[in-house]
């Protein structure tokens, strides 16, 4: 038996089950964070991180991340966030990243979710993450087919 197109078939499986898993594990936490309780926070810095990455041909892409760094109290404890909202949140454009950190300009204070069983888990915003994860749990079926095909075409 052809190995290659069990090897591409299985690192198919893997990447469609990992991104699957990421996404409906920020919907969850997004979700169960609703619940949560709240404290007052209070912002300490805002600002867009800069990614950028280059392909082999030479082409630039640049990803924009916006980073808010926030404190909080719990039961005495001075604690730190960072998470704007489960899943992970960047753009491909620098105004809606920059759009992103509107409301929480440093010195303001808005509401922190807390974990009630681990409250340094936090969050500002309980939106549900977009379908970026599910689009790339989607691009590993390209594997599978590719193996089937190849499979068949032995």
């Amino acid at each position: 038996m052809d190995m290659v197109p069990v090897a591409i078939i299985l690192i198919g499986l893997i990447w469609v089950a990992a991104f699957a898993w990421a996404h409906f594990r920020a919907v969850g936490k997004a979700k169960a964070a609703e619940t949560w309780p709240t404290a007052p926070g209070r912002v300490v810095s805002c600002r867009v991180d800069v990614e950028e990455s280059e392909d082999n041909d030479g082409n630039t892409t640049t990803w924009y991340n916006p980073v808010v760094t926030y404190g909080y109290a719990v039961a005495g404890r001075e604690l730190q966030g960072t998470r704007l909202r489960f899943g992970n949140y960047r753009s491909s454009s620098r105004r809606k990243a920059e759009a992103a950190l509107a409301p929480y300009t440093e010195g303001t204070a808005p509401l922190v979710r807390y974990n009630p069983e681990k409250p340094e888990e936090c969050v500002l915003e309980t939106r549900k993450p977009g379908p970026a994860y599910l689009f790339m749990a989607a691009a590993g079926l390209i594997f599978i087919v590719v193996g089937i095909f190849i499979a068949m075409a032995k």
